[in-house]
């Protein structure tokens, strides 16, 4: 009898479920502060130089490093010497070419205009002249030619003195006369120092001052 209580009492006991242990959750772990990430600009590379300007720029520095260096060792060779300092190099700009001025031009000269003078026998013939020059020939004044009187006449002028000054004078046959003005039918073209020229027939005909007379021959 007691060794069925036992029994009896036993299967009660393990007949009984026993309940789940109360699980505590495990304790989470603190997550960090996510920061953002600092955005760090990106400097654009400044475009490239060229060559010739990166040689240029060395050769201003190498210019400019020269000059200091010259003007620091002067004034280290001043200071000893105790004398002023001379004032720094400066080097000067060459100056824009001055254009050369054109030379003017220059005209041709012509050759003076013949003239025609009394002879030995102050005698100035112009008929002779007239009648025997032909076009595209020089005319021989060695040639003896005879004109006929009827186809001729003769004046005869004297220039017995000129009166110089801005507007000359001269006295033919007692007469005043200027540029411009008709004797005999020749016309006064110039008035020089010592003769009048007159023009007759596209001919210019130099008269001097004289004591003596001009004889004149003219064509009708």
């Amino acid at each position: 009898m007691k060794y069925l209580l036992v029994s009896i009492v036993i299967g009660l006991a393990g007949c009984q479920s026993t309940p789940a242990p109360n699980v505590l959750p495990a304790p989470t772990k603190p997550v960090a502060a996510i920061h953002p990430v600092p955005i760090v600009p990106v400097a654009v590379p400044a475009p490239a130089t060229s060559g010739l300007e990166q040689k240029i720029r060395q050769q201003a520095q190498y210019i400019e490093a020269l000059i200091s260096q010259n003007d620091a060792f002067t004034a280290k060779l001043t200071a000893a010497n105790g004398a002023t300092p001379p004032p720094p190099t400066v080097i000067p700009l060459l100056p824009d070419p001055v254009p050369l001025p054109r030379p003017a031009p220059v005209s041709p000269t012509l050759p003076p205009e013949p003239t025609l003078t009394p002879n030995a026998d102050n005698v100035i013939d112009l008929v002779a002249f007239v009648v025997a020059e032909k076009p595209g020939e020089p005319v021989n004044p060695f040639t003896v030619r005879t004109v006929p009187p009827e186809a001729m006449r003769e004046v005869t002028l004297h220039v017995g003195g000129i009166v110089a000054g801005p507007m000359a004078w001269a006295i033919i046959n007692d007469r005043l006369v200027q540029v411009g003005e008709i004797i005999e039918s020749l016309a006064v073209e110039r008035i020089e120092a010592d003769a009048v020229l007159l023009r007759h027939s596209g001919r210019l005909l130099r008269l001097p001052v004289a004591g003596k007379s001009t004889r004149v021959r003219l064509p009708l």
